[in-house]
């Protein structure tokens, strides 16, 4: 009688544990950045996240697309979730505005979409941009920007330096060239930290400053970068 017992114990518990051994549904899409902020000049990055599923990446701006395909058929796999790296192309950022695109990712029955924002500015590191506007409050991302460099009367040096992501020109941006200054470069290659040094001549002047304006130049992406020299004082 136990042997009878026993067995059919164990012949009752079978079917649960062949449905405790089947594979599990197990479904994910996460994403590894929550949004990317790219200059002016970028035009190239990557958008990653893991996934049990197939995927399929769709910008939502007519400035980003997928390099390569923009989707993958993966064989699913509970055991397997796959780290997934999406090359994306941006057109250069030539209206002097920030703007705000984002790609739709979608995997399974998930979806998520992926911001980015594409400054209006090149990355200089001095001087620094003065913001114009905002783009919204919240958020506190530069929309119109500009840079300039405030000099003293008697000053005779200064510097600009900056990183971008094409071969690069430095020019007078208008077409009276300033006899008071001058720099020390004006090509150059890119994804290097650069540093362009001004030669200025003293102001004498004590009623009026002065000003000039230099053009940075990446790729199709400009900057202007405005140079002003305050007027000396009257008592020296």
């Amino acid at each position: 009688m136990y042997k009878i017992k026993t067995l059919l114990l164990v012949c009752s518990t079978l079917p649960l544990l062949a449905s405790c051994l089947k594979d599990p549904e197990t479904h994910q899409l996460t994403p590894i950045e929550s949004s990317l902020v790219l200059y002016a000049d970028q035009t190239t990055d990557s958008l990653r996240f893991y996934t049990f599923d197939s995927w399929k990446v769709t910008p939502q701006a007519d400035w980003i697309t997928v390099l390569g395909s923009p989707q993958s058929d993966l064989n699913y796999s509970y055991t397997k979730r796959y780290l997934c790296r999406v090359m994306l192309s941006f057109m250069p950022n030539t209206t002097g505005r920030t703007r705000i695109g984002s790609a739709l990712v979608q995997s399974y029955e998930y979806a998520y979409s992926a911001p980015f924002v594409q400054l209006g500015v090149l990355r200089l590191t001095h001087p620094g941009y003065t913001v114009d506007s905002w783009l919204d409050e919240q958020s506190r991302i530069p929309d119109v920007a500009h840079y300039e460099l405030k000099d003293s009367a008697h000053w005779t040096a200064d510097s600009i330096c900056f990183s971008v992501e094409n071969n690069w020109d430095l020019v007078y941006a208008d077409e009276t060239v300033p006899d008071w200054l001058q720099f020390d470069k004006s090509t150059g290659r890119p994804r290097e930290h650069h540093r362009v040094n001004l030669t200025l001549t003293p102001n004498t002047d004590t009623e009026n400053g002065r000003e000039a304006r230099l053009k940075l130049i990446s790729g199709e992406v400009s900057n202007i970068i405005i140079v002003r020299q305050l007027p000396a004082k009257k008592n020296e």
